[in-house]
């Protein structure tokens, strides 16, 4: 299991890495293409819109149901003149650092839930569009319009799924207590363990986490290198121009 883990943290960490490269590859190949930066960026907002709106209510619902009081709530910027332009946000009152690195983190993990949900399906999805190709009813076939809906999904949510500096704020303290706990419980030999059928449960799930997260990696990765060539095949007739 604790190479299932690794791997399962190094495709987080990638996916972290991807969704940041991503998205500025979307940016500059919109800004290449209308030539302005106040056309480019509504566009990446309005594209991710679906993710965004997911990301926010996350951080909604879940301070309600820990019973923190919030305010208002941002689906888009009130400008977009700022180098570093926050997309969404919701305000939300003083609270103690165990709900706040909830609220903070709750994107993270419905993020998570909803890419699971959606690479189980994908392959379905497009076992039935290659068959409605093969039969020729490829635009009559719901399979192929539900399969694009899917894969925007994914993209969607696994490029707004984590969480922001702002959103960490109550993490870092938490995690530096629950380190010292951790590293005072290993010192004094305490360890903590699962085995037999709770080990077997658990070993499914993560696996079936890593590879949807696979799924997802790629998607993002053949978006990456489309990005990229699109950038690669307009920038010089721009220059030209």
């Amino acid at each position: 299991m604790g190479q299932l883990l690794l791997v399962l943290i190094a495709e987080i960490f990638g996916l972290y890495l991807l969704s940041r490269r991503l998205t500025n590859q979307l940016y500059h190949t919109l800004l290449l293409l209308f030539r302005h930066r106040s056309v480019a960026i509504p566009t990446i907002i309005i594209i991710l819109f679906p993710g965004t709106v997911i990301h926010e209510l996350s951080h909604l619902f879940t301070a309600e149901i820990l019973g923190v009081k919030t305010g208002k709530l941002t689906l888009a910027p009130e400008s977009i003149e700022d180098e570093n332009i926050p997309v969404g946000s919701v305000e939300l009152m003083e609270t103690d650092p165990f709900r706040r690195s909830i609220i903070g983190l709750a994107p993270f993990v419905t993020g998570l839930m909803g890419l699971i949900g959606l690479s189980w399906i994908l392959p379905n999805l497009w076992r039935d569009t290659l068959a409605a190709y093969n039969q020729e009813v490829l635009f009559s076939s719901p399979s192929s319009y539900l399969l694009l809906l899917t894969s925007y999904l994914l993209f969607c949510i696994s490029n707004t799924m984590f969480s922001s500096t702002e959103d960490m704020k109550g993490v870092i303290p938490l995690a530096s207590v629950l380190g010292m706990i951790g590293a005072g419980m290993y010192v004094t030999g305490v360890r903590i363990g699962i085995t037999g059928v709770l080990e077997e449960k658990v070993v499914a799930v993560l696996s079936a986490i890593s590879k949807s997260l696979s799924v997802v990696l790629v998607l993002n990765l053949l978006l990456y290198i489309t990005a990229s060539a699109g950038i690669w095949i307009i920038k010089p007739r721009v220059a030209k121009k």
